[in-house]
């Protein structure tokens, strides 16, 4: 799933103090508090994150060094450090925003391996900040001829569902350890996305209950979110759909396509092109065929609190999932109009789906 709550990880292998631009990850404590850090140097900036392990919620860093001395402050938090190298250890003091000094100490880290089905890219810090969780067990719930099993990590609360039976082994297990992976990736992003007031910023972040046939498992997921440091709030729903038959995970091009061509690469400029020329004009004539009245063009004004669905500049990268009827797709518009976003009719039935994957 490529959808994304809270501002992006750091990413680089964790090497050890010396070289420019390297990230070093440490351990220790801000007076009694254990905490972890992550450090990186670039010249005479410096910059990285840290958490308390008590709470686990990210925080920014950035200053400036001068040799391997740190001068580092949090724009999240107004804590202010400043740091000295020892050996292998950075000690040194914390101020917080209230003008509070305590003692710091740091040692390099090692991180533990990923919690079991996390995603094996997690890096260092991130194996730290979910060290120690686990899913629980949940209810389970008869979809039809099938079972799912819900599983929640309880400090985020973050739920998502597995599959019990009704599918081949071999997919059945490949779907569950992605749903896996995607549970903890929403659960390090909880994490990433500390509130302006404290506590977490993601208000919402809830997993539907999922579509099942014999050849596709698919669910929508709604979140909102108000992480600190960030412009505004923001909201939004992705979906991701399985094919029960190899669980594969699909992309929207496998169920519906415009043009004689096979679609381009994702991400190329040729399928920029393509969205934007040939499937989201082919997405709005399908819209207007099966919902003409919501699609009428009334030449919307935000204002008037109007959304024009004819507009296909909204549904080049439309959300998706499928449901009973076909195939759910949600507009996206600009940020005076995001009200506007998804309307619950927008579903093309099955009948028009022309993908590999919709081919019985």
């Amino acid at each position: 799933m490529s959808f994304r709550l809270a501002p992006a990880l750091l990413t680089a292998a964790l090497l050890l103090p010396g070289a420019a631009g390297a990230q070093t990850l440490y351990q220790g404590t801000v007076g009694t508090s254990p905490i972890v850090l992550q450090l990186e140097k670039d010249g005479e900036e410096a910059f990285g994150r840290y958490f308390y392990r008590r709470t686990r919620f990210d925080s920014d860093l950035s200053g400036e060094r001068e040799g391997e001395d740190f001068k580092l402050e949090s724009r999240l938090t107004g804590d202010r450090l400043v740091l000295k190298r020892q050996g292998r250890r950075l000690a040194g003091t914390l101020t917080t925003s209230k003008g509070r000094t305590l003692p710091v100490s740091l040692q390099v880290a090692t991180p533990p391996p990923p919690p079991a089905g996390a995603p094996k890219d997690l890096d260092g810090y991130a194996r730290m900040q979910l060290a120690g969780l686990r899913f629980t067990m949940g209810e389970s719930v008869r979809i039809g001829t099938r079972r799912i099993r819900w599983y929640q990590e309880p400090v985020s609360g973050t739920r998502l569902f597995r599959l019990e039976d009704g599918y081949p082994t071999d997919p059945l297990r490949k779907i569950n350890a992605a749903l896996s992976e995607t549970q903890w990736r929403h659960v390090q992003s909880w994490f990433d996305c500390p509130g302006f007031g404290g506590g977490a910023g993601i208000d919402t972040d809830d997993a539907s209950t999922p579509y099942l046939d014999d050849r596709f498992v698919s669910y929508a997921w709604q979140s909102a979110w108000s992480c600190s440091g960030a412009a505004h709030p923001d909201f939004g729903t992705s979906g991701v759909t399985y094919d029960a038959r190899t669980g594969a995970m699909l992309k929207l091009e496998d169920l519906l396509r415009f043009g004689t061509a096979a679609p381009p690469a994702e991400e190329s400029d040729i399928w920029y092109s393509y969205r934007g020329k040939q499937f989201a004009p082919g997405l709005v004539a399908l819209l207007k065929r099966y919902h003409p009245d919501e699609m009428a063009d009334k030449g919307a004004d935000p204002e008037d609190g109007d959304c024009n669905y004819a507009d296909p500049d909204v549904w080049d990268f439309p959300s998706w999932y499928l449901t009973a009827d076909g195939l759910f797709v949600g507009a996206y518009f600009a940020r005076v109009e995001r009200a506007c976003d998804a309307p619950d009719w927008a579903i093309i039935p099955w009948k028009a789906l022309n993908g590999p994957a919709a081919r019985p």
